[in-house]
């Protein structure tokens, strides 16, 4: 009763924080794919939080075909029912000549300036654009400004931003000679939760499925960040379903089939359950989000806490109360080289990875003080079935005929792997790409889509400046050399002039009185130049507002705008941002890529580290020539893993070296116990159990569609065979009648 009254107390105390924590934290599931990217530095995080947080709430549409007008009429209809509204707003042109009139005078195309250097030129071109009845930017400036340099200034920006036509409110875009309407939709609510993402992304695809059906020679395309978060999180939550089900089924069976007994499978059950909420406190604890594909990483912790309860209940079923001293040191180290492997996660850029590891670690903990406060208390009922000890009877003499093999079998994986390295060297790939598991139609829709914005082959930029007004000065300084270039960009200073420049706008037609006096001769009406000045914070707060907003921040912390350049390669744009601090060629996949590149560095040196500090460990705790062995069992094992690795995917990523990280931790784990307990067949069985429920647990993260979690698995799982093969190989067995049978 004792025993039950510590155990129930101990899941009591554990729930209890559980749900403390999650009262006073109030977590949330987050299933953004963009949350698990590296952040950038704090000033162009600034930017990017500002400049394309919106861009997770919006979506994109396109129609081709015979009855695209209908599915698109259709399509819009049912998204307003849906509160998912049409993105763009554009001011009417009535509003923007009504704003820009104020300030005549200062605001002038370069074809005005062109002609108002010469009075006869000025006159033609003046009597032209006054003839033009029908053009929209001088019927409505015209009272505000007679000169018409507002309404040229109007008519050129307008057709700077003009990237595609509008054929009865609707975008039309020819590309390869189809026609195309484009519907972009922005929904309500940036925080929907995995169902209600989930539940959205399947009502829209089936909507747009049930439209083509009823319109068979029409074809939709569907893009935005609401897609790919819901393909990702419905595949992440069937994953962890999966995964977490087949692996506590297995590890059922085993501690059944071994132990035959319900107080093992209830111990077996509390040390996996006391892990699993130990890790979710910490977790919780640390990150107020905590993302979805998180939870299928942390299946894993399932593979390794279980280990503790193996090594722990088949050491109590052959002591004669408590633990023996062997186990306990080797629980101890054990858990001691695990967390240094899980603990080098915390210092990933990728934020899954630093929320896998804080789970896990503290997962580990609460495993063993599971194991070593509680199991005691049930020694009593802890027996070994017939069949088990036959089986590790069986184990333990396989193990201790291969390490009389050690030498010739040492060399022969060295010559192999020497020889594998040579023909094809491993290469790694940091490709951000690997963290999404998007069906390949989805990218396929986002490629399209690009290539009907003509943003395929552009290049984002993102300026910071002291102020605005330096800012927009900046802004038409790199126009003029983009231009240069043979380059396209619209800026914010095609819409909104510096002080600077419009005050010489005023000055040139200030001074140019032979061509004015064109004007008051045409209209009847004396020239008057306004004197105010247009500024950005006026802009802001004016119709203009939805053509800029998300192009600029200014604040007492930070002025930045981004703009997108074309016809101009990423090399010479490069150039200009080397010679300014101010200038970044904003290309997030390449830098987030070069982040995870500098990181698979550092965890080649982690590598490294550890394996010097588990020859100083072994050194110390049993002997500098035992430890060299042990040390050569490690390098063996993680060279033979990212050999065999690169070779099944063809390349090696950043997850197969974090997954070696895991195995040298796992390896170490290995050699301790053999170390220190031998080949006892109780320790042989152990160990062997553990590494079957790793190998299984791990397996089943080798089949996963993502390819972040695909090759993780893949890499502990084949190292995990590895370990176990070559981990006897390092004990020195005394040579007597029992071990040479």
């Amino acid at each position: 009763m004792k025993a039950w009254g510590l155990t129930l107390a101990w899941l009591s105390l554990l729930v209890s924080a559980l749900v403390a924590v999650f009262i006073l934290k109030q977590p949330t599931l987050n299933n953004d794919i963009l949350a698990l990217l590296p952040k950038s530095e704090p000033r162009l995080q600034q930017v990017e939080e500002h400049f394309f947080s919106a861009n997770k709430q919006q979506l994109s549409f396109s129609f081709r075909g015979e009855k695209a007008v209908k599915a698109y009429d259709e399509l819009h209809q049912w998204l307003a029912s849906k509160h998912i509204e049409p993105r763009f707003k554009l001011p009417e042109i009535s509003q923007l000549a009504a704003f820009y009139g104020q300030y005549a005078g200062h605001l002038v195309s370069e074809e005005y300036k062109q002609a108002i250097g010469d009075a006869n030129r000025f006159q033609q071109y003046y009597f032209n654009q006054l003839s033009k009845v029908a053009d929209p930017f001088v019927s409505s400036t015209i009272n505000q400004d007679p000169t018409l340099a507002t309404a040229g200034f109007l008519s050129e920006a307008m057709a700077h931003m003009q990237q595609f036509e509008l054929q009865d409110g609707r975008i039309n875009i020819n590309y390869q000679g189809d026609e195309y309407l484009m519907l972009f939709v922005q929904s309500a609510d940036n925080a929907f939760s995995i169902n209600q993402s989930i539940a959205l992304s399947n009502e829209i695809v089936t909507y747009i499925a049930e439209l083509e059906s009823r319109y068979p020679d029409t074809q939709i395309r569907y893009a935005g960040a609401l897609f790919h978060t819901a393909a990702n999180a419905q595949q992440a939550k069937f994953e962890m379903t999966l995964f977490g089900s087949v692996s506590l089924l297995a590890l059922i069976v085993m501690v059944v089939w071994v132990f035959r007994s319900i107080n093992a499978l209830w111990l077996a059950s509390v040390t996996v359950i006391s892990a699993a909420i130990g890790g979710t406190i910490a977790l919780i604890s640390i990150f107020s989000q905590v993302h979805v594909l998180t939870m299928v990483f942390a299946v894993t912790l399932i593979g390794i806490a279980i280990d503790y309860a193996f090594h722990g209940m088949l050491d109590l079923t052959e002591q004669p109360q408590g633990f023996s001293q062997g186990l306990k040191l080797a629980l101890l180290l054990s858990l001691l080289t695990t967390i240094l492997g899980y603990a080098s996660l915390f210092f990933s850029p990728v934020q899954l990875l630093s929320q896998v590891g804080v789970f896990v670690v503290a997962g580990l903990v609460t495993a063993w003080l599971c194991t070593r406060i509680l199991f005691p208390y049930w020694q009593a009922g802890l027996t070994i079935n017939a069949a088990a000890h036959r089986l590790a009877n069986m184990l333990s003499g396989y193990l201790k005929r291969l390490t009389h093999y050690r030498v010739e079998l040492s060399m022969l994986m060295l010559v192999l792997l020497s020889a594998f390295a040579l023909l094809k060297p491993p290469v790694i790939n940091d490709d951000v790409k690997l963290l999404n598991a998007s069906p390949a139609d989805l990218m396929q829709n986002e490629a399209l889509h690009m290539s009907l914005l003509g943003k395929d082959n552009g290049q984002i930029m993102i300026l910071f400046a002291d102020n605005a007004q330096q800012l927009l000065e900046k802004q038409e300084t790199l126009k003029t050399k983009i231009t240069g270039l043979n380059g396209n960009v619209l800026m914010l200073s095609d819409l909104v002039p510096s002080k600077q420049l419009q005050k010489q706008n005023y000055e040139q037609l200030h001074s140019a009185q032979q061509a004015m006096s064109v004007v008051s001769q045409m209209t009847g009406t004396p020239v008057e130049l306004s004197t105010s000045m247009l500024d950005l914070n006026a802009a802001l707060n004016s119709p203009l507002a939805p053509l800029i907003a998300n192009q600029v921040i200014s604040n007492n912390t930070l002025t930045a705008s981004w703009f997108m350049v074309t016809g101009v390669n990423k090399s010479e744009l490069k150039d200009l941002a080397n010679a300014s601090t101010d200038l970044i060629v904003y290309d997030k996949v390449a830098m987030i890529s070069e982040g995870l590149s500098h990181y698979s560095n550092s965890l080649l040196v982690t590598l490294a580290i550890a394996m010097i500090f588990a020859l100083l460990l072994f050194s110390v705790k049993f002997g500098f020539k035992t430890a060299c062995k042990q040390i050569l069992v490690l390098i063996l094992t993680t060279s033979a893993v990212l050999l065999l690795c690169s070779a099944l995917q063809s390349q090696l990523s950043i997850f197969n070296l974090l997954g070696c990280l895991l195995i040298l931790a796992l390896a170490i784990d290995y050699l301790v116990f053999y170390q220190v307990n031998n080949l006892s067949p109780s320790n042989v069985l152990a160990i062997s159990l553990s590494a079957a429920s790793s190998m299984w647990v791990f397996g089943m993260l080798a089949v996963s569609k993502t390819p972040a979690i695909f090759s993780f698995g893949l890499t502990v799982l084949v190292g995990l065979v590895c370990i176990y093969i070559l981990a006897p190989l390092s004990i020195a067995l005394p040579k007597n009648k029992e071990n040479n049978r």
